[in-house]
């Protein structure tokens, strides 16, 4: 006997049984902030999202996938406009995408991705920006603004106002024609959830403005702390220490300080003790000086370097208030 398989997942045969009335239609789920964000509720509400443009994006982006994206629209961008079909010429499909086409002043997302849909846990497609009254979906439609009306991309990040677990997302937001002529009338958002640890300490590791450099002990043969392997430097200290990107670096600690000291010519002006470590005081040939922390830090030795005196921003007074200091 021949099955059929509904799509409520009846299975009936076909041997004159009739199929029951098909199960009444679940409503979608209602798009809106858990309990836990109630605040985020409004028209006029609006979240911490942080942004880039133009050079600053490659120093930010962290996701390859995101990266990939956007290199692709440069690509396009040296020649005409970049159009939506140009987007989805990659051999790699890329997950995580959110799909909106512009109609005056609101936005309607014509596609979403499964994996995006499953990230986020709420389907958006066939919605309007205006039917999505909380923070993040009102702060995202003025960048999509932007990014249309400049044609120019963004990169974002943020805290989804519908999670409840502090899911950070980054996102590239590229704007996209329909035919390579005239302004553009889409954006293509590709996703990526930023929510482990590993990465959001990275971000925080390479773009930090002090220098670190992290190194695991060596011992001798009396189980005394020898020497230290480095691991790994960011970026900002192999430029207060001069290592150009294809330069090799020192494998020790030891290689590095002798590296300080005859290499730049740094010479040291004081020192002192600290609960775990040394903080070593060096003045370079130009007169700058520099600290060098070095701390033992969970089985881990780290290094800070930073210039020792630090001119007071125009963003002190802001910070200084935040924490107490005036």
């Amino acid at each position: 006997m021949l099955k059929v398989m509904y799509a409520d997942g009846r299975v009936a045969g076909m041997s004159g049984m009739a199929p029951r009335a098909p199960a009444k239609a679940v409503p979608p789920q209602a798009i809106a902030p858990p309990l836990e964000r109630s605040g985020d509720n409004g028209a006029d509400q609006r979240a911490a999202v942080q942004t880039w443009k133009g050079r600053a994006i490659e120093e930010h982006v962290h996701s390859k996938s995101l990266d990939r994206a956007y290199r692709q629209w440069l690509f396009h961008k040296a020649t005409r406009s970049p159009r939506l079909r140009d987007m989805y010429l990659d051999p790699q499909p890329f997950e995580q995408t959110l799909l909106s086409l512009k109609q005056g002043a609101d936005y309607l997302v014509v596609s979403q991705s499964d994996s995006h849909i499953a990230h986020l846990g709420y389907d958006l497609r066939g919605t309007l920006s205006s039917e999505r009254k909380f923070a993040t979906s009102n702060s995202l439609k003025e960048i999509f603004d932007e990014c249309i009306a400049e044609n120019q991309p963004i990169y974002a990040r943020y805290i989804s106002s519908l999670s409840n677990r502090d899911a950070y997302w980054e996102t590239m937001i590229l704007p996209l024609t329909a035919d390579g002529t005239g302004r553009p009338t889409f954006t293509l958002c590709y996703m990526n959830a930023l929510n482990e640890k590993v990465d959001m300490l990275r971000i925080l590791y390479d773009r930090s403005p002090v220098g670190m450099v992290a190194a695991v002990p060596i011992k001798d043969g009396q189980n005394r702390t020898d020497d230290a392997r480095i691991l790994t430097m960011n970026t900002r200290a192999r430029e207060l220490l001069h290592f150009a990107e294809d330069k090799g670096q020192p494998h020790t600690v030891g290689e590095l300080i002798r590296y300080i000291s005859t290499d730049l010519r740094w010479t040291p002006t004081g020192s002192s003790s600290i609960e775990q470590g040394t903080s070593i005081l060096y003045q370079d040939a130009a007169g700058d000086r520099i600290s060098v922390t070095i701390e033992l830090i969970n089985h881990f030795i780290l290094i800070t370097v930073a210039p020792a005196a630090v001119e007071k921003g125009p963003g002190w007074n802001r910070f200084a208030r935040l924490v107490g200091l005036s």
